[in-house]
């Protein structure tokens, strides 16, 4: 019974939840998450702030590297390689094929979470120059997203 139950959970926790990253991302865009380090003012907090959604989204960075004591990842490369070592697909595309909920990147520099996607119109959040279901614009011909 209690392997059982045990698996559940675990399967449970594996599962992600796109729409409850969009939902911390919208609280925690402007607002800093006092449970968290800030990374602003030390080189940026973007990735630190795309790997808190991910978890309110329901991932997991248990076999990830590069984590900060607060379990966060802070720095796009390692983010980038946690989600790579973890099954998902880096793809490039345009504002179309974004989806709601997952990451997305300008290449090695930045990250940010899309909030929407209407069509060819994408908003998102981000962290360090705050961004809150801020337009896409020009960026979504070169910026890749995980799945």
């Amino acid at each position: 019974m209690k392997a059982v139950i045990f698996c559940l959970l675990v399967g449970l926790t594996l599962t992600y939840n796109a729409g409850s990253a969009v939902s911390y991302a919208r609280k925690y865009c402007r607002n800093y998450n006092p449970k968290y380090h800030n990374y602003a003012s030390s080189g940026g907090d973007c990735a630190n702030f795309v790997s808190q959604c991910l978890v309110a989204g329901g991932m997991s960075f248990s076999n990830c590297g590069g984590k900060d004591n607060k379990g966060m990842i802070p720095y796009v490369p390692n983010l980038e390689n946690c989600l790579s070592n973890n099954g998902w697909k880096k793809s490039y595309g345009r504002n179309g094929s974004f989806r709601a909920g997952y990451p997305f990147f300008i290449p090695g520099s930045h990250a940010m979470i899309a909030t929407s996607v209407n069509g060819g119109s994408l908003t998102f959040c981000g962290h360090t120059n705050d961004r809150c279901d801020s337009s896409m614009g020009f960026m979504s011909n070169w910026a890749y997203y995980y799945l």
